[in-house]
């Protein structure tokens, strides 16, 4: 599965390569406590490898208005890059859970 670019791929296909954490992502967030991606330091330092893909998945998934509305809620610019990474990384989970699933029924 190629997750936008592939260097953005490769990275997370790496980072997660355990699928009962894939599903937990998955199913119940980062903000439960991803390793990797706790810190404001983790996700910034991700967010600044990946921006330009990061920001196309945010907008292909929610939209044109996707600071807006990843910004409510948050309290600073670290914030809200950890809000946009751990969407990115939610949404990719999402995807490889859909993908095994659908593997499954083939």
């Amino acid at each position: 599965m190629l997750f936008y670019t592939q260097r953005l791929t490769d990275a997370l296909n790496e980072r997660f390569d355990d699928i009962d954490e894939v599903y937990d992502v998955a199913n119940y967030g980062c903000s439960m406590g991803i390793s990797d991606f706790v810190y404001y330091h983790e996700t910034t330092k991700f967010f600044h490898e990946f921006e330009d893909d990061i920001e196309d998945v945010c907008h292909d998934t929610l939209g044109e208005d996707f600071m807006e509305q990843l910004a409510r809620g948050t309290t600073s610019i670290p914030n809200l890059i950890q809000v946009m990474v751990w969407h990115t990384i939610e949404t990719y989970c999402q995807r490889v859970m859909n993908d095994e699933e659908e593997s499954k029924y083939a």
